[in-house]
């Protein structure tokens, strides 16, 4: 019986000495797959940050649509965030008005590296739900003319159509009863005349000879041409051609029926929150949307 009872308890022991020894041949797979698991959460909390911050980057006129589709932000090199790195953004111009904005990125945790990818969707509504198709930095109806040294920083349309009442909500009536309401329609503008309003309608040529400045929403039912420096924060729509001179700057968006020439050292650039700022001259809400968001 004492034999018996021996050779159970030898067999006992091998057993949990058998488990003790296999727990601790796995043991070192635990923390593997805990940073596993960390670095997959924070890679996809990084992405996520990402697609915000191309977002605000886009708002704020810091990207550029060499091909009218496809922009980045400009001077972007990876960008470290604690043991992240946020490796590439990128920016498409979508036919339905819309603009995607594509992060990825990676994590490392304790030699556990991953990577992500996010993207979201935005898009401007005015009126009951219309998208906006302002997305452009300059859309012209004929060709442009960039001049040496100057910079357009935005998406350029050349030949294009301009809808009125799709990017402005109200038709062009409309939006002339207003100026006429608030005092800001011009019938034959002088040179050099300045924006009564931040919603202002002049209905012949506006020539600029010295400096200018003005901000809102500018239609003007003629040529721009400015010979000398402009400076203009809003939306600016020309029915006839623009011509504007060296260093002038203009932030927000231009829109011209004919063609278009930007100035030697000038500077127009896209800005979404300038843009905004503008569109709050309207009688009309406008509010910026996420239409989708994917974490990946």
């Amino acid at each position: 019986m004492g034999k018996a009872i021996l050779i159970i308890s030898l067999l006992l022991l091998a057993v949990v000495v058998g488990i003790i020894i296999s727990s601790s041949k796995d043991s070192d797979k635990v923390p593997e797959i805990v940073t596993d698991d960390i670095a997959k959460s924070q890679a996809r909390s990084l992405a996520n940050y990402a697609v915000q911050y191309g977002i605000k980057q886009l708002l704020q006129g810091n990207v550029t649509f060499e091909d009218s589709i496809h922009g980045h932000i400009n001077g972007f090199s990876t960008l470290n965030i604690l043991d992240g790195t946020i490796d590439s953004l990128y920016f498409t111009n979508l036919a339905d008005g819309a603009i995607r904005v594509d992060s990825y990125v990676s994590y490392d945790v304790l030699g556990s590296q991953k990577s992500h990818h996010s993207y979201a969707k935005f898009a401007f509504y005015i009126g009951e739900g219309d998208v906006s198709n302002i997305t452009a930095a300059i859309v012209t109806g004929g060709s442009i003319t960039v001049k040496a040294k100057a910079v357009v920083n935005g998406i350029v349309v050349e030949d294009s159509t301009f809808d009125f009442e799709k990017t402005f909500g109200m038709t062009e009536q409309e939006v002339k009863d207003e100026c006429i309401s608030l005092g800001s329609y011009i019938e034959t503008p002088a040179n050099n005349e300045p924006m009564p309003d931040s919603l202002t309608w002049m209905n012949n040529d506006l020539k600029i000879t010295s400096d200018w400045s003005g901000s809102g929403i500018l239609i003007i039912k003629g040529d721009l041409r400015a010979t000398a420096h402009i400076d203009f924060d809003g939306i600016l729509v020309v029915f006839g051609e623009l011509s504007i001179g060296a260093h002038s700057n203009i932030t927000g968006a231009v829109y011209v029926i004919g063609d278009a020439s930007v100035g030697a050292h000038a500077l127009v650039s896209f800005d979404a929150e300038v843009i905004q700022d503008a569109l709050d001259a309207l009688p009309i809400e406008i509010s910026l949307e996420i239409t989708e968001w994917n974490e990946g």
